[in-house]
């Protein structure tokens, strides 16, 4: 029997006390390909999201305290932006998110966490060469990107599809009518590049720049003051101060892509933000991803004037 040591990464193995990295070395490698999630709770069973029917054993403080030190060189001090924020990158690309007490400042806002009790540390994938299906679409009849929008629920593929189309774009490998493009991401949950000390832990491209931890919308003014970049990369939209920032690289000539939250049923105008991003010409391109068949299904594409371009294709 093939064991899980194999089929899962060093770099998440390393992250794990030994009693757990037990546990995933004696499952065999095809249920380990359908792991996602490992999510420790403590004085709760270890939860392995996309695995059933193997041992749970307790988790106890000192597992999470382990995983903890070994990401952040036993110093949570360092990390505090992260902390504050919810999460921590790990090398590998291995994002783990945070629960715990939350420590507020003087007007209520979140200071940092303390007494870290749930971590959930989601296995860092990349799937190669599944944004090249979105060429026709996203290239014109005149080989130029259009700037668009991938629309879909949490864990639908978004920020796969967004990281492999930079990696493609970057290295001129996305459409034949297109060469290298410099590539500017603005990274600001660390989530697409997933740098640490400032290093991708994807690879996103030989002419990528990233700007790690930097919220978006100061960003992506930042990088088209100095970075002078032909496509400017952002995930989840979510303010009107993101929305101006998409709107002046559209004037400035430069293409966007980035993600938003939606239903795979959503119609263009159900948001507020996409619906303005469309009125200003800032995106003509709406893919909506439907993840009933799996991560990265294509359920629809919308035209900047929210007429359907294609439907149920993957």
């Amino acid at each position: 029997m093939t064991t899980g040591t194999i089929a899962l990464p060093q770099s998440l193995l390393r992250l794990l006390p030994d009693e757990i990295t037990d546990v995933l070395a004696r499952l065999p490698a095809d249920i380990c390909a359908g792991l996602t999630e490992i999510r420790l709770r403590v004085e709760r069973p270890l939860e392995l999201v996309g695995v059933t029917g193997y041992l749970r054993p307790t988790v106890r403080p000192e597992h999470v305290r382990h995983v903890i030190a070994t990401v952040t060189g036993s110093s949570l001090h360092a990390v505090e932006a992260d902390v504050r924020a919810g999460f921590l990158t790990a090398p590998g690309g291995h994002r783990i998110g945070l629960a715990g007490r939350m420590v507020l400042d003087a007007e209520g806002r979140v200071k940092t966490m303390r007494d870290i009790a749930s971590l959930n540390i989601r296995m860092a994938t990349a799937a190669t060469d599944c944004a090249k299906k979105l060429s026709p679409y996203l290239v014109d009849e005149h080989g130029r990107l259009r700037s668009s929008v991938f629309v879909g629920p949490p864990l639908s593929g978004k920020t796969t599809l967004l990281r492999d189309a930079c990696r493609l774009l970057a290295s001129g490998q996305f459409h034949q009518r297109l060469a290298a493009m410099r590539v500017v991401i603005v990274d600001e949950r660390s989530e697409i590049a997933a740098c640490v000390h400032g290093i991708p832990q994807f690879d996103v491209g030989a002419s990528t720049d990233v700007l790690d931890g930097c919220p978006k919308a100061e960003g992506m003014m930042m990088a088209l003051r100095a970075l002078a970049p032909q496509v400017l990369v952002t995930d989840e939209l979510g303010s009107e101060a993101e929305a101006d920032a998409v709107v002046a690289a559209a004037h400035t000539g430069v293409s966007f892509l980035g993600t938003l939250h939606g239903a795979p049923s959503a119609s263009s105008g159900s948001r507020p933000l996409l619906a303005r991003l469309l009125q200003a010409g800032a995106v003509t391109r709406v893919i909506f991803l439907d993840p009933k068949n799996g991560p990265g299904h294509i359920g629809r594409v919308l035209d900047g004037a929210g007429r359907e371009v294609a439907r149920g294709w993957v």
